[in-house]
């Protein structure tokens, strides 16, 4: 996976790490986020783009980070349908944006789900509507 935007530098990184997600910041620095952290996991779809980067606080920032969106309209829009963009929040505070593969999204999904947290939601769409945990 690689970070597209977020509290580290695009680009960098992102490992599963037994029950950790590893963040390599520099050659021999990393950084670790525990799954059972993470209070925020969303799926971006072109449907919840616009309301996961205003929840997160990336509505302004977001179109700086990202440009117009346009790299996150090309992940989504076309080219290999297999990729995701996943916004992640963690207990105190740290958020990301990543690109990852749809593995890497099912590892984040079974990860997080049973995670105690009241106001994450899990959002994608689906053929059999709408996937929001503890419903």
């Amino acid at each position: 996976m690689k970070v597209l935007a977020g509290d580290y530098k695009k680009d960098c990184g992102i490992l599963f790490a037994g029950d950790k997600l590893q963040i390599q910041k520099s050659t021999f620095s990393f950084d670790y986020i525990k799954l059972s952290d993470i209070v925020n996991f969303q799926i971006v779809t072109e449907e919840n783009k616009a309301s996961i980067l205003g929840k997160v606080g990336w509505g302004a920032v977001g179109v700086i980070a990202l440009g117009p969106l346009g790299l996150l309209a090309g992940v989504l829009g076309g080219g290999n349908k297999r990729e995701r963009v996943m916004a992640i929040e963690s207990r105190d505070g740290r958020k990301l944006l990543l690109k990852g593969n749809s593995k890497d999204a099912e590892k984040l999904t079974a990860a997080t789900f049973n995670n105690d947290r009241a106001e994450a939601k899990l959002i994608e769409g689906s053929a059999q509507g709408r996937i929001e945990p503890g419903l």
